[in-house]
């Protein structure tokens, strides 16, 4: 006989995410990853000269510490980030952010933060929020493991339509809340 659980196990829900969100995260997604590269193709190998300059060389040679976009900020918020829109929640404590200029009056952003708030009042302040600036809520998207993720978009112009997105992810610690937020929304925002 097969094993029984004392509560039931919760059925798959299924959710269809529309056209318009699904490409907006893929949009999301692919400007996220094409900050992440290597550094510029065909750099030639350091010779002695910059292995010594950089910390590169021989063992016992001081190493360079890494340099930070300018955009970005680690405590605090990053120059131009659109507080009034994305601001953390009063109390919370932000642990790292940035704001880099994207394609257009657009700019990519990034938040980190941790708060004692519940993950459902996190998620309401920022509903609020973006629901005031014009944002739509997306349909739920439950492949994730976070606590909560959730996705907003809006889309002005008719010649020539902008669409910005936010997606907010909760991770529940027990005692905090982890919570994750990029997107990019127009730089009168930021």
């Amino acid at each position: 006989m097969g094993t029984r659980y004392r509560d039931p196990v919760p059925t798959t829900r299924h959710h269809r995410v529309p056209r318009r969100t699904a490409c907006a995260v893929l949009a999301l997604c692919v400007i996220t990853v094409s900050g992440c590269d290597a550094g510029p193709a065909g750099r030639a190998a350091p010779t002695d000269a910059t292995a010594a300059a950089t910390g590169t060389g021989p063992e016992g040679a001081p190493t360079a510490l890494p340099s930070f976009d300018p955009g970005t900020a680690v405590g605090g918020y990053a120059p131009g980030f659109p507080t009034d829109l994305l601001g953390a929640p009063e109390g919370s404590t932000v642990l790292a952010s940035s704001a880099t200029p994207a394609e257009g009056d657009l700019v990519d952003v990034s938040l980190n933060l941790s708060t004692e708030l519940s993950t459902q009042e996190v998620v309401d302040r920022y509903a609020e929020r973006l629901g005031e600036a014009g944002f739509d809520e997306s349909e739920d998207v439950d492949v994730s493991a976070l606590t909560v993720q959730t996705a907003y978009t809006r889309t002005k112009g008719k010649k020539k339509p902008r669409v910005e997105t936010v997606l907010i992810g909760v991770l529940d610690e027990s005692d905090r809340r982890l919570v994750s937020l990029s997107g990019s929304v127009r730089a009168q925002d930021a």
